[in-house]
């Protein structure tokens, strides 16, 4: 089976799923071989203004970057905040072809919220309904701990790069302007493992938060 027939087999999923969760409950299908517009079916884009054709995520370009896929069925409930600052409850599911190699995912965003607590469970229910035929070895990344924002969900190619670039930026508790070079270097080398400079303008982007120049970007990333 080729790819788009695979992933063809997913889109009654995503009316499936948001029919069951309801209005309050976004659901988006990935391919993952195109960044900039990956979405091929969305249920319920109001919720974070996407649409078929958006880009994928600055999360989700970092689990293709770092393979989670290989050790993972899925990823589920983690937090998400749309562009607007709406925080949600989110959950992806890796689809894989017979070989292991990362096709698309399937994408479930439930608003956060004290009448959605039961959703949580109803998520995860699905997607092991969906790792029904696959391996018990693959296993679930739970709930974290800390509770913080793992993806920015926005329909813009421009917004998935400034937030990818900020989240790391935040990590060091520190004004760009007062970071050392070596902390600015490991910016940029964390940027790279997460994949974000695959995305074309992202070193530009990357060099004027940085407040840096695009070739000192490039000599960052070479640096040991």
């Amino acid at each position: 089976m080729d790819n788009k027939s695979l992933l063809n087999r997913f889109i009654p999923m995503v009316d499936f799923i948001a029919d069951v969760i309801g209005p309050h409950c976004e659901v988006i299908l990935h391919r993952v071989d195109s960044i900039e517009d990956s979405a091929v079916a969305i249920r319920n884009g109001y919720i974070s203004g996407r649409q078929i054709g958006c880009p994928l995520t600055d999360l989700a370009v970092e689990l293709i970057e770092k393979k989670v896929y290989q050790e993972r069925s899925a990823v589920i409930n983690y937090l998400s905040r749309t562009s607007s600052g709406e925080k949600l409850r989110s959950s992806t599911f890796f689809i894989k072809d017979e070989q292991g190699k990362l096709v698309g995912m399937l994408c479930v965003n439930v608003v956060n919220s004290a009448d959605n607590l039961l959703v949580k469970n109803l998520t995860e229910k699905l997607v092991n309904v969906l790792m029904s035929n696959k391996s018990t070895a693959n296993v679930l990344v739970s709930e974290p701990v800390n509770e913080k924002i793992e993806e920015s969900l926005s329909p813009s190619i421009e917004t998935v790069v400034d937030s990818a670039i900020e989240k790391v930026i935040r990590e060091y508790d520190m004004p760009v302007e007062r970071m050392s070079i070596d902390e600015k270097i490991s910016i940029v080398q964390k940027l790279n493992s997460n994949g974000i400079f695959k995305i074309k303008g992202s070193v530009t982007k990357a060099a004027s938060i940085l407040q840096t120049s695009e070739s000192t970007i490039y000599r960052y990333l070479s640096s040991k």
